[in-house]
């Protein structure tokens, strides 16, 4: 079994095309899905596939303009994942292939941290698309873990890092890093604004007008993202 774990909150849009790209996981096991959500008003969870089961955790104080909730609410959800969980980070806003869960349960063999370097992330927004040089970490939406790089996930939220991902890859080693370019971080999305660079206002990338650049990514889910 897997375990995915998903801070959200306060964004509808974005998380309706989570569950899609999560039910649409070709991986067979059976998967828990941990949910954060400490917006005011619950996200609407419709979710349902055979063999996963759905935990829900609402913590407070609720998500308000301003804050910064992302460590206190993963550890939230690592309250109620057990030491022995292999568990998924998956982020709300951020596009995953189908074959995603399959080939990261199967990299999990190879190390208690693992990831896929070599970060995309596209503003919907502004339309703009940049392919990242990270080749000694990866970016917390295509992250996992298991045994000690599970308690090292703990012990970087712990410390309230603005970007957890640095504090864990950084200070955890051995860890293994792969490449496939099957998730792309998304950016721009309506609601709750993000914290990564990809959604600032200067971000810098490629230009892509008309979608052309993130069609070539992630295929016909571009139409998901790009109105015309």
């Amino acid at each position: 079994m897997i375990t995915l774990l998903t801070a959200t909150g306060c964004r509808p849009d974005a998380w309706a095309l989570c569950e899609r790209w999560m039910m649409a996981q070709t991986y067979a096991g059976p998967v828990r899905w941990v949910i954060v959500d400490d917006g005011e008003e619950a996200q609407p969870i419709t979710a349902r596939r055979h063999g996963w089961h759905i935990d829900i955790v609402r913590p407070r104080p609720y998500w308000k303009p301003g804050d910064n909730t992302q460590a206190r609410n993963i550890l939230a959800g690592l309250a109620v994942i057990g030491v022995d969980e292999r568990v998924v980070i998956i982020e709300d806003d951020d596009h995953y292939k189908p074959d995603w869960l399959r080939v990261v349960d199967r990299e999990l063999e190879k190390g208690e941290l693992v990831g896929e370097f070599l970060a995309r992330y596209y503003n919907v927004e502004t339309r703009k698309g940049r392919q990242l040089r990270n080749d000694r970490h990866a970016s917390l939406c295509s992250t996992a873990v298991r045994g000690r790089g599970l308690a090292a996930l703990r012990v970087a939220c712990q410390q309230r890092p603005k970007f957890i991902d640095l504090a864990l890859w950084n200070n955890f080693r051995p860890h293994h890093l792969f490449g496939g370019h099957r998730v792309t971080g998304i950016k721009g999305l309506p609601g709750r604004g993000g914290i990564g660079m990809g959604h600032r206002s200067e971000f810098r990338g490629t230009d892509d007008p008309s979608g052309v650049l993130l069609r070539d990514w992630i295929g016909s889910d571009a139409n998901r993202y790009i109105k015309e």
